[in-house]
């Protein structure tokens, strides 16, 4: 752990904090700040929640250990993506991940760890000092400390879906806490949980526009909606955790405020959410802020704010095209995606799928490793859009965390009693003159989620909750071509290894998982 503690210590200030739009996460850092002397006025907590807020957009880890795009990773853990790229030593730790093959060194693995814990460790930060700010009215104390608490909460559940046993943060740590423990994933679970219900009255139901991207009464319910629907399918039968505090009917009431009394709502056209165009849009409930304003470079890659999974995710060999920019090639869609589709009828296909073929986009599918025929497009690097400076990371795409469509879906699943109302919704909207109801069974749910939130990172975990076998059958059914070799094994449960780098650094007080 002295690594992850040098780390925490390194980014601790919330000096570092960038900006990320017009207003919200602007701020020039300053220079003669240190923490000593921080934590004393409204803007210093201000600095300091927009620095646990930057966090959301790291994919690099302090050391450039990246290219991990929470979604990328997952959409590659699922049997939605292949790894990709232009061949087997392009980034190879990602080839382990599509492989479920993974190493205990695996960089990938590490940069997601760092990535949280970094955050966690400036939001104890803030929690810890904000009583002693001077702020203009309580009210203002109490939803900064919320949101604080929020991204704490939401960075944790993060950490123990990928990694299961993690150690426990309540307070920042210090330079002798070496040999911490893990916690039990289910303590984990029901901190995340009991904090969510806790400060969900303390956040704002209105963020204003100059605000948008912060934490809102309604993405609070959000997240405890797929906190509890991951915990009861997942965390309950692999890994023997409790059932929780809050029952699953204050949780369908929480969704049922979000649906009724939000004032978000589905868009009419599906391809309105995507794009520069649909960044904040009234679906969007929580997004991670993606820009084009940044101070990083090759050299400080985490200093970047823009959607790293776009360039990953662009077509190689692009020539120009009045749309569609070029990039890495990494993240194909599987074949088996894009025939899950009813391309006739389900609008949201050529929404969410490129089909260079069909669309007529030229590209280089000989220089792409594991090509399938299919990119994902919600992200895709468009030409009209592209950045004056820093190209490769600086694509300014939102990625929402929770929309509208996932809350009537969760509500659905959950038993509401308008679940067939809520699906039909969805549906609807997709299907649009050539809908046919059917009927909202848990399958079809599952389908559904499949469809909607194609290439946005929720497929693998929607496998996990389906169980440890049914991921593992349709994971491994992914492995069609001679270049593509996939063996998920149950005895690892899902998780990825605890970096071994952190064990040996804790004098081998964290333990590794099972199966590695």
């Amino acid at each position: 752990m002295k690594k992850l503690i040098t780390l925490f210590l390194f980014v601790s200030l919330p000096l570092l904090a960038t900006g990320c739009m017009d207003g919200f996460l602007s701020h020039t850092p300053p220079v003669d700040r240190v923490q000593d002397n921080f934590y004393q006025t409204e803007s210093d907590a201000e600095q300091a929640l927009f620095a646990i807020y930057e966090t959301l957009t790291f994919s690099h880890g302090r050391a450039n250990d990246g290219f991990h795009p929470f979604d990328l990773v997952s959409n590659i853990l699922s049997d939605d993506a292949h790894a990709g790229g232009s061949g087997t030593g392009d980034q190879p730790e990602l080839l382990e991940l599509n492989a479920h093959n993974i190493s205990v060194n695996n960089g990938k693995a590490l940069g997601l760890w760092s990535d949280r814990f970094t955050g966690i460790y400036r939001a104890n930060l803030l929690i810890e000092n904000i009583n002693g700010i001077d702020f203009r009215n309580e009210e203002t104390r109490a939803y900064f400390e919320a949101e604080a608490r929020f991204l704490r909460a939401l960075h944790y559940f993060d950490l123990v879906r990928f990694f299961g046993y993690v150690p426990l943060f309540t307070e920042p740590l210090v330079a002798t806490d070496i040999r911490v423990q893990q916690a039990d994933p289910g303590e984990v679970y029901e901190f995340i949980a009991s904090e969510l219900a806790e400060l969900i009255p303390n956040l704002r139901s209105t963020i204003p526009n100059n605000e948008l991207g912060r934490a809102s009464t309604w993405a609070g319910k959000a997240l405890l909606g797929r906190v509890f629907l991951y915990h009861r399918d997942y965390a309950v039968p692999v890994l023997g955790a409790a059932p929780l505090s809050v029952t699953e009917a204050e949780v369908l009431a929480h969704l049922e405020d979000v649906i009724n009394n939000s004032g978000h709502t589905l868009l009419n056209n599906f391809a309105s959410l995507w794009g520069k165009a649909g960044n904040n849009n009234n679906e969007a409930l929580f997004s991670v802020q993606h820009t084009t304003n940044t101070f990083g470079d090759w050299g400080f890659l985490n200093g970047s704010i823009g959607n790293w999974a776009s360039t990953m995710s662009g077509l190689r060999g692009v020539g120009f095209h009045p749309i569609y920019a070029q990039g890495w090639s990494f993240q194909p869609a599987t074949s088996d995606l894009s025939n899950a589709f009813d391309r006739d009828n389900d609008s949201r296909y050529f929404v969410s799928i490129l089909d260079p073929v069909a669309e007529n986009v030229n590209h280089a599918a000989d220089e792409m490793f594991q090509w399938q025929g299919y990119a994902f497009k919600k992200f895709y690097p468009r030409r009209p859009d592209t950045p004056s400076f820093n190209v490769e990371f600086n694509w300014p795409y939102n990625r929402p965390l929770f929309r509208f469509s996932d809350v009537l879906l969760m509500a659905a699943e959950l038993g509401s009693p308008n679940a067939q109302q809520y699906f039909d919704q969805v549906r609807q909207r997709a299907y649009g003159a050539n809908f046919v109801s059917i009927p909202a069974t848990r399958e079809n749910i599952m389908n559904e989620r499949r469809l909607e939130f194609a290439g946005e990172g929720h497929r693998y975990w929607d496998l996990l909750r389906m169980g440890l076998d049914v991921a593992a059958e349709r994971i491994n059914a992914q492995a069609q071509a001679p270049e593509i070799s996939i063996n998920f094994r149950t005895e690892r449960l899902g998780l990825l290894p605890i970096p071994q780098s952190e064990i040996n650094l804790s004098d081998n007080t964290l333990q590794q998982n099972p199966g590695y």
